[in-house]
């Protein structure tokens, strides 16, 4: 069974990005795009309204790292470091040595190739580091980019759930995707 440990907590970098923790300083960035309809629009979370609703958010990042539940790393440019969006494991199958992979980024910042890179790195990060055996992203039948985006970085689209959870007043469906490692338990390639 898999031992997560994350502290410290572990930042990444790519050509482009430093993936980091999200903290209180973060406040009026993490807003920019929770608080944004467009960018929330196939994330199936309610768009946050207030500094408040963003603080017990950061909150709750923070909660689950310390508990090791699961790990959302800030995306930031290494040219500013200004948080432009969130990516990470935010539900951790011990057990089953599986994650489920989430992510968001603001909307400016689309079409730049930016959560390809992102997505790679924590890829990377979750089957080299912490020995995943698979991962999954659940997304909106509808977000054609974040379908591109999975498929570039080896996922397979494995099933489609009709009306699979409630979100804005209505029953949504919902697209899972998964990627299995190219390592196998015992250490050997598949």
């Amino acid at each position: 069974m898999l031992q997560l440990n994350f502290d410290p907590f572990p930042v990444l970098q790519t050509d482009r990005l430093i993936l980091r923790a999200i903290g209180r300083a973060d406040v009026e960035d993490l807003f920019m795009f929770r608080g944004n309809t467009q960018a929330m629009k196939y994330i199936g979370k309610p768009v946050l309204t207030n500094i408040g609703e963003v603080q017990g958010l950061i909150e709750g990042y923070q909660e689950h790292v310390r508990l090791n539940r699961g790990i959302i790393w800030g995306i930031t440019l290494k040219k500013n470091h200004r948080l432009i969006g969130t990516i990470g494991f935010h539900r951790i199958e011990v057990e089953n040595s599986r994650a489920e992979i989430g992510y968001i980024l603001r909307p400016d910042y689309w079409q730049k190739g930016i959560m390809h890179e992102a997505l790679d790195r924590v890829i990377e990060y979750g089957f080299e580091e912490l020995h995943f055996h698979s991962l999954e992203a659940r997304i909106h039948p509808d977000n054609l980019a974040s379908a591109g985006i999975l498929l570039k970085n080896g996922f397979v689209k494995e099933a489609y759930f009709k009306e699979a959870f409630y979100a804005d007043g209505q029953f949504q469906d919902t697209e899972v995707y998964s990627r299995l490692s190219e390592v196998n338990l015992s250490g050997g390639l598949n």
